[in-house]
């Protein structure tokens, strides 16, 4: 069994809080990294310069393997960023992040975390945060993706897909993010899960009752045929209405027009 320093605490980094976004969900799957990317592809051709980061993926043991989140979001970003500051934490075997870390006896901690955020966070304007584990599965002992969101003081994007329980998943994540002081910037409603999303019948009253409950965006993630086609995402982004987030995000930054 790995021996893991478990930090919770936060880290010496007196580096100052970059405002910012975790896009997650109870199950991250393609629709939280096409949500994510969009996200940035977007505040970065309204102006913002965005650090992106996934801090821990498993089923690789390369932070640049094709297909990776981490790879696709630094693509986004536009940047040059060291892989490993994106992706601290690359693990090969396809299991929970604690778990994959044992299987490979790799050391987990949360400074590590933080050292990395701080590191691509210089001279930059905002944070996107990709989810590849999961909001509460344990990255260590005692510290999960919850905790980094927390600690990193981030509004939260949620991604779910369309189906009978959405709304009951949505407001159950929302209320633990709610315990812990963090502010749901906006929902995302895909059909990563074989879902039929066309059906308006089904998903306007998701978004109307979840807007009003939640009191945010909530938005369709429309369908784009490649992830790394940046004038396919813009425009994707643009048409499902994305600055209606990323203006909750980075006001600064972001136009505010609906």
């Amino acid at each position: 069994m790995t021996t893991r320093a478990d930090v919770t605490a936060p880290s010496h980094d007196e580096s100052p809080p970059l405002p910012g976004v975790a896009v997650t969900s109870v199950t991250p799957d393609d629709g939280t990294a096409q949500a994510a990317a969009m996200l940035i592809v977007l505040m970065a051709s309204e102006g913002a310069n965005v650090a992106a980061m996934v801090p821990v993926e498993t089923g690789l043991d390369d932070p640049c393997e094709a297909g990776s989140r981490g790879a696709l979001v630094r693509w986004a970003a536009g940047h040059m960023d060291d892989p490993r500051q994106v992706t601290p934490f690359a693990l090969e075997a396809d299991r929970s992040a604690m778990h994959a870390a044992d299987a490979s006896g790799t050391l987990l901690h949360g400074a590590a975390f933080d050292r990395a955020r701080a590191a691509l966070s210089e001279g930059r304007s905002v944070l996107v945060v990709a989810d590849a584990v999961g909001v509460l599965d344990p990255v260590t002992p005692s510290l999960t993706m919850l905790d980094l969101i927390t600690r990193w003081s981030l509004g939260v994007v949620i991604v779910e897909p369309v189906h009978r329980w959405t709304i009951g998943h949505v407001r159950l994540l929302a209320s633990v993010l709610h315990v812990r002081g963090l502010t749901v910037t906006g929902v995302v409603l895909s059909d990563s899960d074989g879902s039929s999303v066309s059906d308006t019948d089904m998903v306007l009253p998701i978004q109307e009752t979840l807007a009003a409950l939640l009191d945010c965006p909530v938005l369709l993630l429309p369908r784009v045929l490649s992830l790394h086609d940046r004038r396919e995402l813009l425009a994707a982004s643009r048409t499902c209405g994305l600055h209606r987030i990323t203006s909750r995000i980075a006001p600064r930054v972001a136009p505010t027009t609906d």
